[in-house]
């Protein structure tokens, strides 16, 4: 039996607030039965950018590019729709997810129509099995320390190669807790 797929998703971002600083890219792919498919990146493009440079150095992205390959906020939301569409009302994962979603309630406020209710964070999970005795707790985790333990190649900052390493590392995590013994 085929198991339910799930779209992880990440952002970048021109600063840590939603109400003052910009959703730069949003990148998804597909988990399911562990394999990773359809990977998306899109650009937001801005009337304005109101960016903090610290948070602009960490993502690299420069706005002059950015802004010329980038769509309207209303052409990516739907291209999000109709990703989510092709796979049907699944649920979502990403890493430290609740700062994704904070960014993704106004380019989506129908997410709830869109993907299932709930989400898988990877950074709540590897608490868990760190808690659980599953996961060393000298791993951490943070998604680069995740990906360095379990050997993946990884360049934090880019939407889409987070979305990638964070539907792998979930991917190692389910490898972990199916090979846990039960009592």
């Amino acid at each position: 039996m085929s198991a339910q797929p799930i779209i992880f998703l990440d952002t970048e971002t021109g600063g840590m607030d939603p109400a003052v600083h910009p959703l730069l890219t949003v990148g998804l792919v597909t988990l399911q039965d562990g394999e990773i498919t359809r990977p998306l990146h899109l650009r937001v493009r801005h009337d304005t950018y109101t960016v903090d440079p610290e948070a602009m150095r960490v993502n690299g992205i420069d706005l002059l590019t950015h802004h010329d390959e980038a769509h309207p906020p209303a052409e990516v939301a739907a291209a999000i729709r109709a990703y989510a569409a092709e796979v049907g009302r699944v649920m979502l994962g990403g890493h430290n997810f609740a700062f994704d979603l904070g960014f993704l309630r106004t380019l989506l406020p129908d997410r709830s129509r869109v993907f299932r209710c709930g989400h898988v964070d990877t950074k709540t999970t590897a608490q868990f099995l760190i808690h659980a005795g599953i996961l060393p707790k000298k791993v951490g985790t943070a998604l680069d320390q995740l990906a360095k333990h379990f050997g993946i190649e990884y360049q934090a900052h880019d939407a889409l190669e987070d979305a990638r390493t964070t539907a792998i590392v979930y991917n190692e995590f389910l490898k972990l807790v199916r090979a846990a013994p039960t009592t």
